[in-house]
């Protein structure tokens, strides 16, 4: 049979196309980068309003804040202690009518890349009649666009040392929830 070849790509023609598809690449990666980190913010927002929800229903059925996360997914135990380590009364433990949040807190939660610690802090620590404390949410390894996007969600500004979100690069770029409450 003659004239019949076996025909394929040439060197030049495969460099071409790497080159188009590198090309492509570095144009689309910073627009894909910059939705998946809104992506990431938009989370974290979320499970912290859902989080902020289930510990005010817990505070109006126990009547105390807790102490941890754990505490709005699993009922308190004798030795369980409020948000001002008050140890809860029977009567406030058989209050308990969680759980409050659809997802098993068992410690620290995995919130984005994000990790939401169990503890949670009342500043100041013991119960403040005169005035408004804040029950304090924690959570580790979020990144500062990250935390400007949730601090634009729950703030609508873009301020890390005032407002329901703080955030601060210490090592471990901590992100900080607060939600104003009164008493433990």
């Amino acid at each position: 049979m003659l004239g019949l070849r076996r025909r394929g790509f040439t060197l030049a023609e495969i460099l071409i196309a790497l080159a188009i598809a590198a090309t492509l690449a570095t144009v689309l990666f910073p627009a894909v980068s910059a939705q998946l980190r809104k992506g990431q913010g938009a989370a974290l927002g979320n499970q912290l309003s859902n989080l902020r929800d289930a510990i005010a229903a817990y505070r109006s059925n126990v009547q105390r804040y807790p102490r941890t996360l754990s505490q709005i997914t699993n009922a308190p135990g004798v030795t369980a202690t409020d948000a001002c380590a008050n140890v809860l009364t029977a009567a406030q433990r058989a209050a308990w009518r969680g759980p409050y949040l659809t997802q098993n807190v068992s410690g620290n939660i995995t919130i984005g890349d994000g990790t939401g610690l169990d503890t949670l802090i009342r500043n100041p620590a013991t119960n403040a009649v005169v005035a408004p404390g804040a029950l304090i949410i924690l959570v580790i390894n979020v990144d500062s666009l990250t935390a400007a996007d949730v601090d634009r969600q729950f703030d609508g500004t873009l301020d890390f040392a005032n407002g329901t979100i703080l955030w601060t690069n210490t090592g471990l770029d901590t992100l900080k929830f607060n939600m104003l409450i009164r008493n433990c």
